[in-house]
């Protein structure tokens, strides 16, 4: 009787252990996806502030760009105005 109990509490004992490398690989495993969901999150916070940077220098790209377009309507029509000689009377048909 004491063979087979011993072989029992063997058994049992091989049981925890392959029970508990298991559990550590498990562990492990988790914390390596852990380790890369995190370094995914960096990267989008990341990216994120990229593309917020990006629109707020398109937006101020774009409204240079305007103030340009004005400025150049207006020093035409500045240029044009000057071609034109002004009269104080109004021609006789």
């Amino acid at each position: 009787m004491g063979t087979l109990r011993w072989e029992k509490e063997a058994a049992q004992r091989l049981a925890d252990e392959v029970a508990e490398v298991a559990d550590e690989l498990k562990r492990v495993r988790l914390d390596a996806e852990e380790a890369v969901l995190e370094v995914r999150a960096k990267s989008l916070q990341t990216e994120l502030v990229a593309k917020q940077v990006e629109k707020k220098l398109l937006a101020r790209t774009t409204k240079s760009r305007e103030r340009e377009l004005l400025r150049g309507r207006n020093r035409m029509r500045e240029l044009r105005g000057a071609d034109i000689a002004p009269t104080d009377e109004e021609p006789t048909p």
